[in-house]
């Protein structure tokens, strides 16, 4: 909204509140109808046809985000089916050990939470160690590019050094 919109219903407002209290009356009868109308069609359950149309949103939205998802990692070279193995352990392990912690403590508690700390930081470690490989993955293919783009540049320059022939 713009300010000039906003300075307008301020007007409208100091409008409404000067009018004579019958009006004012009527106008509140009125929103308070309006209002009820539009809670009850809030309220109401959808349709199945509308509901068929949000399950297939949702599930075009769930394809599309894992789609991108595969195109980023196969932009910066991550093998994507080891990241999501990983997170998934990450993620299996982490709920893990919050069962553990909600439990009483023991000293065999502790040793299991001690456990999973490790295997969180392994996995963890695996992930960096995933991603440093992607990053070496990515920075070889821009090498590689690169020294594409110089020979081919190069094979440009080459050809046209030669002298340009004028036809008549």
């Amino acid at each position: 909204m713009t300010v000039s919109g906003l300075s307008i219903n301020n007007y409208q407002l100091q409008y409404q509140l000067l009018k004579p209290e019958t009006e004012n009356a009527d106008n509140n009868a009125q929103r308070q109808e309006i209002a009820g109308i539009a809670t009850t069609a809030a309220t109401k359950p959808a349709t199945p046809q509308a509901q068929q149309q949000d399950e297939t949103s949702k599930q075009q939205e769930a394809f599309l985000t894992q789609l991108m998802d595969q195109m980023l990692a196969n932009r910066i070279g991550l093998d994507k089916q080891k990241y999501d193995e990983l997170k998934a352990k990450i993620e299996e392990a982490q709920a893990e050990k919050e069962a553990l912690q909600q439990q009483p403590q023991s000293p065999e508690r502790d040793g299991k939470i001690a456990v999973l700390d490790a295997k969180l930081e392994a996995f963890g470690k695996a992930l960096e160690g995933l991603l440093q490989q992607a990053n070496r993955n990515r920075e070889a293919k821009e090498r590689e590019k690169h020294t594409v783009d110089a020979v081919q540049q190069y094979q440009l320059t080459a050809a046209t050094d030669k002298k340009p022939t004028l036809f008549l």
